[in-house]
């Protein structure tokens, strides 16, 4: 599924079926009210899953480094948010500590988990998500940040409560953290 297609649904989520016929078939009366709306879509759905995956639902990534007692954040793939743990060749735990360039660990192999920031995307991209969260979790959280862009406090209410119960559904039923509720 592409990031286009959850900004169609978020679009339907908030009453808005002539911006899902956009950004699906690209038929519009208005292109360019049109192409500012999918602006406004998209920027909502990067906010949305930059919370789900900092706050609620973290992002996990783990690669094999070389260390000779220090590796360079800039050794890792994605720029790393929290170390989740470091484990040696056999699998065992080690123990490390976070530095301000890097983090610490015994010299050799080393598999390091960590949580990391997803990228910004385009409307073509892929969603990152770490299968907890799915499809409809984004949905709702563009929906409802593109209802608050937009004015639609009513409807932006009502997506927030969807939204929060989805993301404690899936945090409940497949671990995560779940932030104390609150209404902005």
């Amino acid at each position: 599924m592409k990031v286009k297609q959850i900004m169609a649904d978020a679009a339907r989520l908030c009453g808005r079926q002539d911006i899902a016929e956009f950004l699906e078939r690209g038929q519009t009366e208005n292109l360019s009210a049109a192409q500012r709306e999918e602006e406004t879509l998209l920027r909502c759905y990067n906010l949305a899953e930059n919370e789900i995956a900092l706050d609620y639902l973290p992002l996990e990534h783990t690669e094999v480094l070389g260390s000779d007692g220090f590796v360079a954040y800039a050794a890792f793939a994605f720029p790393p948010v929290e170390i989740v743990r470091a484990c040696g060749a056999g699998g065992e735990r080690l123990p490390f500590t976070v530095a301000e360039k890097g983090i610490r660990v015994r010299e050799g192999k080393v598999a390091v988990t960590y949580s990391y920031r997803p990228r910004v995307k385009t409307a073509a991209d892929e969603p990152e998500t770490n299968s907890r969260a799915g499809a409809r979790v984004l949905a709702l959280g563009t929906a409802c940040e593109y209802a608050l862009m937009s004015g639609m406090l009513e409807s932006a209410e009502l997506l927030d409560r969807r939204y929060r119960d989805a993301i404690a559904c899936a945090c409940r039923e497949r671990g995560g953290r779940l932030k104390m509720r609150r209404w902005a």
